[in-house]
Order: C-alpha cells, then sequence, then structure tokens
C-alpha cells in the first residue's frame, strides 16, 4: 500500500466559506520541519485542516490526506539549501506555521501536534537520537537509541521473505516503555541494486477466505536509523520506532518495501504473537 503525493509540485488550497476564521491558536514563533526527497515527512493536527498554504512549491510537495484531512504530507522534489514556510488553519481556528528545511536522513518523520502527543521540538531529535523522542509525554525517559537497537544482536529468525533474489527479515522486536521498535535486514542476492526510500507499515485482517471483510489502519513510524538501499552482494540494516502496537488475533501486521524506480516489491507479514510477545530488553 503505497502513499503517493500529488504529481504536481502545488500544495492545495482550500476554499474557505464565509472567509477565514480569527488565528486564534496561533504560534508566536515558527516551528521548525525537516524534510528529504527520500522519505515523506507527516504533520498530524487535532482538527481537520481547512486551509493550507506553502511558500514554495518548486522544492517541496504537500497535500492534505483525503482519508485524514488532520493530516499533511510533506517531501521535497530535490535537495534544497533556502528554508520555505508551510502553513496550516484547522477548523476549530488555530494557525501553524513552519519554517521548512531540507535534511537528507530527517530523525523524525511525524510530527504529533495532537493533546498528549509530542511538541515539534520534541519530535524533531536527530538520527539515532532517543527513540522515545515523538512518544508521548509520559513515557520513561530512559528509552534506548535505535542506534543501539539496531547493533543489537539478532533474535529473531522465523520472520522473513524471498524475492528477486532478495531477502527481507525482521531480526527483532523490542517493547519498552509503550514503544515498539522493529529491526530489519535486506540482503541482496540479485546482480543489481535494491534501493527502498522506507517502508510502510499497515496493521490489516487476516484473509479467511473470500467473504471475509478486510480492514487496514496505516502506522507512521516516529524516527528510524539505517538505510534500505543495498548494493549486490551485501546487507543493509534498518530499525524503526513507533508508537506501541498490539494486534488482535485476525490482525497482522504488513511491512512493505517499494523499490524506488523499480518494480521489484517485497511484503513481510507480522503475526499478533510476534508483536504482543515483544521482548523489553535487548
Amino acid at each position: 500500500m503505497k502513499t503517493h503525493l500529488a504529481t504536481k509540485a502545488l500544495i492545495l488550497s482550500l476554499a474557505l466559506l464565509g472567509g477565514c476564521p480569527a488565528a486564534s491558536g496561533a504560534r508566536g514563533a515558527a516551528d521548525t520541519l525537516r524534510v528529504s526527497e527520500h522519505f515523506t515527512t507527516h504533520l498530524i493536527f487535532p482538527t481537520d485542516i481547512i486551509y493550507a498554504d506553502l511558500s514554495n512549491s518548486a522544492v517541496v510537495a504537500a497535500k492534505i490526506l483525503e482519508q485524514s484531512r488532520n493530516m499533511m504530507a510533506l517531501k521535497a522534489w530535490n535537495p534544497f539549501e533556502a528554508p520555505l514556510s508551510v502553513s496550516a488553519l484547522e477548523s476549530n481556528g488555530a494557525m501553524h506555521t513552519y519554517i521548512v528545511l531540507y535534511e537528507e536522513h530527517p530523525g523524525s518523520l511525524v510530527y504529533d501536534m495532537r493533546p498528549g502527543a509530542a511538541t515539534p521540538a520534541t519530535a524533531e531529535g536527530t538520527k539515532g537520537g532517543n527513540a522515545g523522542e515523538g512518544a508521548a509525554l509520559h513515557r520513561r525517559g530512559d528509552a534506548p537509541p535505535l542506534s543501539e537497537v539496531v547493533a543489537a544482536p539478532q533474535k529473531l529468525w522465523h520472520i522473513s521473505s524471498k524475492q528477486y533474489d532478495l531477502t527481507v527479515s525482521c531480526t527483532n522486536i523490542l517493547s519498552y516503555s509503550d514503544i515498539t521498535y522493529l529491526v530489519f535486514s535486506l540482503r541482496n542476492g540479485s546482480g543489481m541494486s535494491y534501493d527502498c526510500p522506507d517502508a510502510t507499515f499497515v496493521v490489516e485482517s487476516r484473509r479467511r477466505g473470500r467473504r471475509s471483510v478486510v480492514t487496514e489502519k496505516p502506522l507512521f513510524p516516529k524516527s528510524r536509523f539505517g538505510t534500505l538501499s543495498c548494493a549486490p552482494g551485501e546487507e543493509t540494516l534498518i530499525g524503526y520506532s513507533l508508537d506501541k502496537i498490539s494486534l488482535a488475533r485476525d490482525q497482522v501486521l504488513r511491512v512493505y518495501f517499494y523499490e524506488s524506480g523499480g518494480q521489484r516489491e517485497l511484503v513481510l507479514t507480522v503475526d499478533a504473537k510476534d508483536l504482543n510477545r515483544a521482548r523489553s530488553e535487548l
């Protein structure tokens, strides 16, 4: 399941009925967002976005998600140096403006503005920093960094998928202080390089027959460490941290790996028992 940005480099401008509400929730100073040409950055607001504006659509693409209109997706077309701004007006009257900078490997891919979630400053983080950044404020502050989780010895050996002489495996699942960590390895046995910008996480119903009702729920990582770009004959590792994941018996977590500029797609399935029984220590 792919999440696509609009094909045109244009942020949508929504017509407002009855004019713009007062920006009672405006911030005194703009926060800073980091975007990349390799990954999609998501902003989550408490209420639906009714107006949005991007100061430079030539270098960054943005859109409001149709299925969740309180979410905005941003992605750079190419690396850029000059900063730009993005603004969003919520249906509750709150106005937000952010400075947008380019960073090839942002420390956070989700900025959650809802009550109880981290502020943009704590969500921003740094590559390899505290993987609890972007998590709820009540969480413990001693969560291990993703760099340490990725470097830990492999504990899982049964979750893997092989196609096109490519093998993707889930090597570790860790649950700590309502944070779920997942580590993946990618082995390239083919004769050409494999490049995947990022993994896509979706909670799905386990298919039991043609008449089964299948539901899907996308999940958005808070941070990641590593890469899914792999040269022929090599192996790479990548780790993700997400808000706590628990599954019902009839649910699975599917992780999709879509090749950039190619057609080789890999899918990994993680069962409920593997997630719900995740280790709490490295």
